[in-house]
């Protein structure tokens, strides 16, 4: 009874010190765009901007400072179509893990919806480049590039 109980408590334990971790992957991708803020202030269109995923989902910040900035949506959520007829401002995140280094690619475009189709224009985009230090044991931001079209 005693090596159950002991095991038991052992799991509980061990789920809590993990579950209270950071996510380090996520925590540099939310760090990548809240690099690119300054570019917010450059937003013509003064309106929200959207986050999204490789897969046009919704992509959420863990600590967002700019609340007022940064919304997500699901694009191709039938809920979605009303704000999409609109047409949103959006940022789809890419990140690519290759080794020790992390490149999170940031595209900035509209969406639009209309007559039964989706329209995505794309307006440039930043480059954030991450690599991890093994003789330091943490992630040092290599270089950061903004480009137009």
């Amino acid at each position: 009874m005693k090596k159950m109980m002991l095991i038991i408590l052992s799991f509980f334990v061990c789920f809590i010190v993990y579950s209270q971790s950071k996510d380090e992957y996520k925590s540099m991708v939310d760090s990548a765009i809240v690099l690119q803020t300054k570019y917010l202030d450059q937003n013509q269109y003064n309106e929200d901007i959207y986050l999204i995923d490789v897969n046009d989902r919704a992509y959420c910040l863990s600590s967002d400072n700019k609340k007022n900035k940064f919304s997500s949506i699901d694009v191709y959520d039938k809920k979605s179509k009303g704000r999409l007829k609109k047409g949103i401002h959006a940022w789809k995140i890419l990140p690519i893990l290759n080794g020790n280094r992390l490149t999170v690619n940031i595209i900035d475009f509209g969406i639009a919806y209309k007559k039964h189709n989706y329209h995505f224009a794309n307006s440039g985009g930043a480059t954030v480049v991450f690599e991890y230090q093994c003789a330091t044991g943490k992630w040092v931001l290599i270089n950061t590039t903004w480009s137009g079209l």
